[in-house]
């Protein structure tokens, strides 16, 4: 197949480039930063994979119109320019903020459901809720749309908040607090997120797809694991855990122990074959892959 990724230098572009074209497929890419997209011939792909974005890391120099001309506007004039010229999928990198549910320390209020309303807080993810209404828009069977919401991203070489957040900490905490254990988090590894992709092209497939890993870790347990693939032993401590517990209210108590999960039952599309790589083994590759000083 021939597909073409709108969106340059981008961690889930690349990788994914790479996964397709080690299937045999081929992939260009094209920058979104300049009007090159614009003299691209369309026609000759069947696919267009939308990854570029400005994300919620840039919130604080962003203004809301940029959001709305980078994450909803440029999508759908992409969108547009790619059924006019007769290609019959786009795939649309959106995001689980679109729930606009934080990392909470209630089990029950982190839990995405089927059911979950769709309740935007950030400007991120209200720019990339709005991109998906006009999308959906212009889905038929001609010209089918994908929009794919995934969790945290990790893998090697990605620099994303989250995993610096923990690399962080397994620096830090050879002496852990046991708490908060019922409070999980959704992530993705590159690999598996890059497999869902070529699955929903390969089966020129519509429809909004919720994946994650086949295991969801509390904070302990991914701590202890990162520290375990350098060598290093963790103390869980229960009373650390119960002194902690009086600090909850504190917002890096949150940060750091808080989760938002997707119910397992969201992420089953396609069997989850696309969980090519388990979550032990996905950490294991990330960190094992550049050497590490804990």
């Amino acid at each position: 197949m021939n597909i073409l990724v709108t969106g340059k230098d981008s961690y889930i572009g690349d990788h994914f480039k790479a996964h397709m074209e080690n299937a045999g497929h081929t992939v260009h890419v094209v920058d979104t930063l300049n009007d090159m997209w614009e003299k691209t011939d369309f026609s000759i792909y069947d696919t267009v994979v939308h990854v570029a974005a400005i994300v919620h890391d840039n919130a604080k120099t962003a203004s809301p119109q940029l959001f709305e001309k980078v994450n909803t506007l440029l999508p759908v004039r992409i969108a547009t320019l790619a059924k006019n010229s007769g290609v019959k999928q786009f795939v649309f990198i959106s995001t689980m903020g679109v729930y606009g549910i934080d990392k909470t320390l209630n089990y029950e209020n982190g839990i995405i459901a089927s059911d979950t309303p769709l309740s935007p807080k950030s400007l991120y993810g209200k720019s990339k809720l709005e991109a998906e209404h006009q999308l959906n828009t212009m889905s038929d069977n001609n010209f089918k749309v994908a929009i794919v919401r995934p969790p945290n991203v990790y893998g090697h070489g990605c620099n994303g908040n989250y995993i610096r957040l923990f690399e962080k900490l397994s620096y830090l905490m050879p002496i852990c607090p046991q708490v908060y254990t019922n409070i999980r988090q959704s992530m993705i590894y590159i690999d598996n997120l890059s497999e869902l992709i070529k699955l929903i092209i390969e089966e020129c497939s519509a429809g909004v797809f919720l994946p994650q890993d086949d295991y969801a870790p509390n904070t302990v347990e991914l701590i202890t694991l990162i520290r375990s693939l350098h060598g290093k032993k963790t103390i869980k401590s229960n009373f650390l855990g119960f002194i902690l517990k009086f600090f909850s209210k504190i917002s890096i108590i949150k940060k750091v122990y808080g989760g938002v999960k997707y119910d397992m039952s969201v992420s089953d599309c396609f069997e989850s074959r696309y969980v090519i790589i388990p979550f032990e083994k996905g950490i294991e590759l990330t960190y094992l892959s550049t050497p590490r000083n804990i």
